[in-house]
């Protein structure tokens, strides 16, 4: 075949017709039909990737898991490659799901969700009711029996584990939501009371309002009939309990997390901003600095126009005041080795060694775990600081090691003919009955425990 042809034969394949020269059937069948591609192949991307974490192929220098490996080499978050690895294996066992997902039936939302709860016993349920359900629906559906199993765990062992988790919205608040077992809930609780006493007792609350006859006691000393319990809004009280502990607990001089720490720009170019947090507005500044453990970091701007640190002491000291490594903390976040990432264990790696003349400064500090800064002395890999605070990380050989390495589609690869266009299509749909689903299911599957359990006669 010739080359114009190849090409020509490639062009059908990928569909490269323009988006806008389509019509509305066209368009619309693409877009399904290749998300049943999408589902095909992410189905083999896990598959070769189960075989390359066995195999460990992902070893080397500083790397420290293969989602690690994932997270540096193809552009994913850490976050999406433990869940590609987590599915991946968890697939090994489940060759329903795994077989409607290689044929484009299943897709990636439906199968991430399906092996949070799936085992070889209720696979064939659950893959027919994703087939006629949307992503939305499995996901409800897959929260429904995973809180059924939770609690039925539970009560199985008479414990419950406290559990957590945080985040940043998008509009700068911040969103907590906790899980405590009953003794731990008591224990919050009684705090949260405690700090809205203290956060309170001098505002003139009418909880706080005492009787005339008793006006002349103290508010400690006051009948126990005075507080109603728990507020309905606890929020003041959590943060004052966080006040407390941030001004009382006593830590060391160098604690990254254990401060409120505000970044700030000498030339008001930019808003202040909580470390790896959102902007904050001077008021707010202010506020956070009537209380302790609060340190700003100042800004400043180079020649280049690249922001930096502004403390430098050149050859007057060799190793880092507390105050620089903050700075450096600060910029760099963790081990800086562009395939790593750790923060915990760092190490202050002076880019020229002092003992060849190198300064004490952002633009000769670095931060580095010590498996990379092992992994330095002995050769492994270089490091040149190009001034301004940046640097690059080259292999022995002088070539660069890559930030984020390119990502590019295999040669000659073309859409699996064998995938219906309207393989992801759901089969039936509707609303969805949870608690009716979960009703079905788990009489289907408790059946079936009853069957395998049972006596076989004689």
């Amino acid at each position: 075949m010739s080359v114009t042809a190849l090409a020509s034969k490639q062009s059908d394949l990928f569909d490269f017709a323009p988006p806008d020269g389509l019509s509305d059937d066209e368009l619309t069948d693409r877009v399904v039909g290749y998300a049943s591609q999408i589902a095909a192949l992410t189905a083999r991307f896990l598959d070769l990737l189960r075989e390359f974490d066995d195999r460990k192929v992902w070893s080397g220098i500083g790397i420290r898991s293969c989602a690690h490996w994932l997270s540096w080499k193809t552009g994913m978050s850490l976050r999406t490659a433990q869940d590609h690895l987590r599915i991946a294996h968890a697939l090994t066992d489940l060759p329903r799901v795994s077989d409607a997902f290689a044929e484009g039936r299943l897709s990636y939302s439906k199968v991430r969700a399906i092996t949070r709860v799936a085992t070889p016993d209720r696979e064939e349920e659950l893959v027919n009711a994703a087939l006629s359900a949307t992503a939305a629906q499995v996901e409800r559906l897959v929260r429904g029996i995973a809180h059924i199993d939770r609690a039925e765990d539970e009560a199985a062992s008479r414990r419950i584990e406290s559990s957590s988790r945080w985040k940043w919205n998008d509009d700068g608040s911040l969103a907590v939501t906790m899980r405590l077992s009953p003794v731990d809930g008591a224990r919050f609780l009684a705090g949260v009371v405690r700090s809205e006493y203290e956060r309170t007792r001098t505002t003139g609350d009418p909880d706080l309002e005492l009787p005339a006859d008793t006006q002349h006691l103290d508010v400690a000393a006051a009948s126990p009939d005075l507080w109603r319990g728990v507020p309905t809004d606890i929020s003041g009280a959590v943060v004052t309990m966080a006040d407390t502990a941030r001004t009382v607990v006593a830590m060391p001089d160098f604690a990254p997390g254990a401060e409120i720490v505000i970044h700030t720009d000498a030339e008001h170019s930019v808003d202040p901003h909580l470390d790896a947090g959102p902007a904050i507005a001077t008021t707010e500044v202010d506020e956070a600095a009537c209380g302790g453990s609060t340190r700003e970091i100042g800004h400043k701007r180079s020649r280049s126009g690249k922001r930096g640190v502004a403390l430098t002491f050149g050859r007057k000291r060799r190793l880092p005041t507390k105050a620089l490594l903050r700075v450096v903390h600060a910029r760099d976040r963790g081990c800086r080795h562009p395939a790593c990432g750790r923060t915990r264990h760092l190490h202050a790696h002076h880019v020229r060694f002092w003992s060849h003349g190198g300064t004490t400064d952002p633009d000769n500090l670095i931060l580095l775990c010590s498996t990379h800064h092992r992994a330095l002395h002995n050769g492994d890999f270089t490091i040149r600081a190009l001034g301004h605070q940046q640097f690059t990380f080259h292999h022995p050989s002088g070539t660069p090691i890559d930030t984020a390495p390119p990502t590019t589609a295999p040669p000659g690869w073309r859409p699996n003919t064998t995938i219906a266009d309207d393989a992801l299509e759901p089969i039936g749909g509707g609303p969805l009955d949870l608690g009716y689903t979960l009703e079905v299911l788990y009489g289907i599957w408790e059946w079936r425990d009853g069957q395998q359990s049972a006596p076989t006669a004689a």
